[in-house]
């Protein structure tokens, strides 16, 4: 008979799991609601005659459009970090996002499908609070002529309609440039809304409407990432995606913090308002938390990342669970702020129309000091203008590293062109762009014509292709592999054929000055913004094909272009109304000349921006059209042919 010994049983294992998703999920939506009551309380946020002296629209309108706002934003910030999560911190399939991608990709649909459903409800609770009316008052009439005609109201429909957009693409998307363009459009899904609110409508509104959008970019890729790490299928791809997303919130973090600086300085005049008034208290509070959270991630950079790449996740999820809920608790505030009273409405100093179309008062008679002084700072321009310098030159330092060397003069040129854009659109000759055509229309030439032949003599093309680096691994694009496919892209083959060139140049040119829109563009800050996005555009297309396109298409390019800056000067010069004088009109000052000097000044500035034109072509055209690059590894040596 065989005797069978038995062995002691093995202890049971004890597996340490990080909360669960609905527990976070849960603790996040208690804070958050709890954060916005008191908030909303103490702010005066639902305090409907202390912030427009109108009818109260009733306690249901006060508390339910907070809400509504604060579930857009809670599906907003879960779907940009879903999508940006897929799309750029977890590793793919060859062109496919890889199967974590993926399920957060469709999850992502569900949490855009409640930011569009929240952004829906708050149509009519916006024209309950504009209109003073309770809601159930609140006709399809009324939202109609709301979505229509007022800029509230046109944010949210706009944004609607780009939320609509992410839907679907969430649930077809499966490539990771789909992924990727779903997160970019998700982000920009996140403006309308804000930047049709309290900041468009104020005095300065040119470092406003840019600020605020800024911080709600910032904010949604920040909260969005960490809240997507948390939700994670598994562990496996959790250290990369965390060191990646590590960068990406530094980079937040920083742009959060300017962005709200530039917000409270704006709304509070003074210093002493931060603690005398709520909305300072308020500021003070949120600042705080701010700073918290810079501990937060820098706990995460110097502990829990170096734990988290030796295989313990669980330090790593409990500090992130901590950090999710007090950003949850910020977010809350920043919403109970966008319905609270600032202590002053508009600057006290001069507080008159002009400031409220301009964003500034009226100047006074034009002088070099004065053109090159009294800055109106646009954080869009300004951010463009020091992140691609400081991308160029770290660039350059990289490449030096190297031993390879990069001409100076091109560094000389890409930094000129940055100069140029901050000079036309965040110094005092931004002020004077706004009142007089010949200044509007000689900065309208310098970000055509000078900013992108200057930009793109410093061939940050060239400089991309010979330092960027690729991913750590082959399932995990780099930040050379993107730029591979943004330069092999649709839209960018497009930007850059000889007909988009010339229609792109020509329509800028003429379209603001004899079509009925210039004066609708300038009233709204963001149409502003996207007339000058467009003519730096237009300028890099026509410089793309002067460098990159054969002779004979880069030379009828020029050709065609010059005719129509030649023609476009002599119409301005012998037109007696044009249709941007509308404008004009408006804001005109006592010093402007009269229209046919101001006509005159005006052609004078496209004739001299047609010979930089021409001269800056010949000389690239001479020297011979670049030949096509495949991105380029090899360094300084080939800059010339690949710029």
């Amino acid at each position: 008979m065989t005797r069978i010994e038995q062995r002691p049983a093995d202890p049971p294992v004890v597996v340490r799991r990080a909360p669960g998703v609905g527990t976070l999920v849960a603790a996040t939506a208690a804070v958050a609601s709890v954060v916005l009551a008191v908030a909303l309380w103490f702010g005066g946020g639902t305090d409907r005659e202390q912030i427009l002296g109108l009818p109260d629209g009733g306690a249901f309108t006060a508390w339910a459009l907070p809400v509504a706002r604060a579930l857009s934003y809670v599906g907003a910030v879960l779907t940009v970090g879903w999508t940006v999560a897929a799309a750029f911190l977890l590793p793919g399939l060859d062109r496919l996002v890889g199967p974590a991608g993926y399920r957060l990709m469709r999850r992502a649909s569900w949490t855009a499908a409640l930011w569009l459903a929240a952004t829906l409800v708050a149509l009519p609770l916006t024209a309950s609070s504009l209109l003073g009316n309770p809601v159930d008052q609140v006709t399809a009439v009324t939202v109609l002529s709301l979505a229509m005609s007022v800029s509230q109201g046109q944010g949210l429909v706009i944004a609607a309609a780009m939320i609509a957009v992410v839907l679907a693409a969430t649930r077809w998307a499966i490539t990771r440039t789909g992924a990727a363009v779903t997160a970019l459009l998700a982000v920009a899904a996140t403006l309308p809304v804000v930047l049709t609110g309290h900041s468009a409508g104020s005095g300065n509104h040119a470092i406003a409407v840019s600020s605020v959008g800024v911080h709600t970019a910032a904010a949604a890729l920040w909260v969005g990432g960490l809240a997507a790490l948390l939700t994670l299928p598994g562990t496996r791809d959790l250290p990369r995606a965390a060191r990646r997303y590590s960068t990406m919130a530094l980079w937040c973090f920083v742009l959060m913090g300017l962005s709200g600086i530039a917000n409270t300085v704006i709304r509070l005049y003074r210093p002493d308002e931060l603690w005398s008034t709520r909305y300072g208290v308020l500021v003070l509070v949120k600042s705080v938390v701010l700073v918290a959270l810079g501990a937060f991630g820098a706990a995460h950079r110097r502990r829990t990342l170096p734990r988290l790449a030796a295989g313990g996740a669980g330090a790593f999820r409990r500090l992130a669970a901590v950090e999710i809920l007090v950003l949850a608790g910020i977010v809350a505030v920043g919403v109970a702020m966008s319905r609270a009273p600032s202590p002053v409405t508009v600057d006290p100093a001069e507080p008159d129309v002009y400031t409220e179309l301009l964003g500034f008062p009226l100047p006074a008679a034009p002088t070099v000091a004065r053109l090159l002084g009294q800055p109106v700072p646009d954080a869009y321009f300004l951010l463009i203008a020091v992140i691609g310098g400081g991308l160029y030159l770290a660039g350059v330092r990289r490449l030096r590293r190297t031993g390879r060397v990069w001409p100076p003069a091109r560094t000389l040129c890409f930094l000129a062109g940055m100069l140029v854009l901050v000079a036309a659109t965040c110094l005092g000759f931004a002020r004077y762009a706004a009142v007089t055509h010949a200044h509007h229309i000689a900065q309208h030439l310098a970000l055509l014509v000078v900013v992108p032949l200057l930009v793109g003599g410093g061939a940050p093309g060239a400089l991309a292709g010979a330092t960027l680096r690729s991913g750590p691994t082959p399932d995990l694009h780099g930040a050379l592999e993107w730029w591979e496919t943004l330069r092999r892209s649709g839209p960018a083959r497009g930007l850059g054929h000889p007909v988009t060139a010339v229609v792109a140049f020509v329509a800028c040119l003429y379209l603001p000055y004899f079509a009925p829109v210039l004066s609708w563009l300038m009233q709204r800050h963001v149409g502003h913004l996207g007339m000058l996005t467009a003519f730096l555009l237009a300028g890099g297309a026509v410089t793309t094909v002067l460098r990159h396109r054969p002779r004979r298409v880069g030379g009828i390019v020029l050709a065609l272009n010059t005719a129509a800056l030649l023609l476009f000067a002599l119409l301005v010069r012998r037109s007696d109304r044009l249709r941007s004088g509308e404008w004009f009109d408006l804001v005109r000052t006592d010093w402007a000349p009269v229209t046919s000097v101001d006509h005159g000044y005006a052609a004078w500035t496209a004739l001299v921006a047609a010979v930089v034109l021409v001269a800056a072509g010949l000389a690239r055209l001479g020297r011979g059209a670049a030949a096509p690059t495949d991105g380029g590894r090899g360094g300084a040596s080939g800059a010339d042919e690949r710029g």
